[in-house]
């Protein structure tokens, strides 16, 4: 059924679908010619509706950031996926019973999970080892090749743990704020990888090489050595990616509608209904401003170009203080609508239960 923006009374996550489309469809244009395997994660949308556009590109093979999340695709038919997050001991019994049903692919980041599986695994399971590469977050130290070769050795020795390949998150791409600075983080981290690429086929394994973050696939134009790309957030994009130089602001795909609920023209800011519990505690800084979403004009079932000075400065659990251009405030009043742009659109989708197309209707979310 046909929805229009005059009908919303509470935050709704808007999505552009055209804006979308076409991200998906760059992304994919750049792999292909790049000769490399795609597994899109679907972390950032988790949506059915949306993964068939994927397939409608030719994507045949998914991440997914847990077991509840793979149970979802997979019961939309997707057969080959790969949860892309450290096994967690406590449902693998659950997510055995789901890989009866699909090609399902774990993630091992710690070499007491492995032994465990030494011990106890009697039929072939398929495995990536994640691999720390800037030592912040999960997964075996690159440098530590003591526990490394710990892991080779468990895998030789028991055939049931078919090891796949070698999974690698670059999260420094994320701290950059120039497109040089991307690449730059890109060829380090992926020369540390092919190393190690190369030390796995020395003893035996001929390993592939995933990695995945939406800056580099955005900007990088080379990846030696890497034989998947698995990036999520280029499917929206957002805020932050703009700051980075992934995107234009053009290419993001979603906005926040939220209503105004109070102005105040003695400080030229704007009440409106749409807090943490919408947007999140994402910002970056606007010189000493703290910036949790850029405000824009929603019109013709899509949104405009962001208003100069004029963004989210605070966020509390329902609502949020808008700063806006005092010579802007004129065109808002209470009652009416206002335009969010996430600075990180992951945890914005992930707040909501589902999108709304203007012109078209809600369409699903995993929550």
């Amino acid at each position: 059924m046909s929805y229009s923006l005059s009908e919303i009374s509470e935050p709704t996550l808007l999505l552009d679908e055209k804006k979308c489309k076409a991200n998906i469809q760059k992304v994919i244009e750049k792999v292909n010619s790049l000769g490399i395997q795609f597994r899109p994660h679907f972390k950032t949308h988790q949506s059915k509706h949306i993964a068939n556009w994927f397939e409608e590109f030719g994507v045949e093979k998914i991440a997914v950031s847990s077991l509840k999340m793979a149970k979802y695709f997979a019961q939309a038919n997707w057969k080959d996926i790969l949860i892309a997050f450290p096994l967690n001991l406590r449902s693998f019994d659950e997510a055995l019973q789901l890989s009866e049903l699909i090609e399902i692919k774990f993630t091992i980041s710690d070499i007491s999970v492995l032994e465990y599986l030494n011990n106890v695994t009697n039929f072939p399971i398929k495995f990536y080892l994640e691999i720390d590469v800037n030592a912040t977050r999960s997964g075996f130290d690159i440098e530590n090749y003591f526990e490394i070769e710990k892991a080779i050795k468990i895998f030789k020795k028991n055939p049931n743990l078919v090891l796949i390949g070698l999974l690698a998150h670059n999260n420094q791409t994320y701290l950059q704020n120039s497109q040089e600075g991307v690449i730059k983080s890109n060829n380090i981290f992926l020369s540390k990888l092919a190393e190690l690429k190369s030390f796995f086929l020395d003893n035996g394994f001929e390993v592939i090489l995933s990695v995945g973050d939406t800056p580099s696939i955005s900007i990088c134009e080379e990846f030696p050595s890497v034989d998947e790309l698995r990036p999520g957030n280029f499917v929206f994009y957002d805020v932050m990616q703009t700051q980075i130089g992934s995107c234009s602001v053009n290419e993001i795909a979603v906005c926040v509608a939220a209503p105004i609920v109070a102005i105040y023209h003695n400080r030229s800011e704007i009440v409106c209904y749409a807090g943490s519990v919408h947007l999140s505690k994402e910002h970056f800084s606007l010189g000493e401003a703290k910036v949790y979403g850029l405000i824009v004009e929603l019109q013709n079932n899509t949104w405009g170009l962001p208003l100069e000075n004029s963004y989210v400065r605070e966020v509390y659990q329902e609502h949020s203080l808008v700063k806006i251009d005092y010579s802007l405030l004129k065109k808002f009043k209470v009652g009416d609508l206002i335009g969010i742009l996430p600075v990180h659109s992951c945890l914005t989708a992930d707040c909501f239960r589902n999108y709304l197309i203007p012109g078209f209707g809600f369409i699903d979310h995993m929550s």
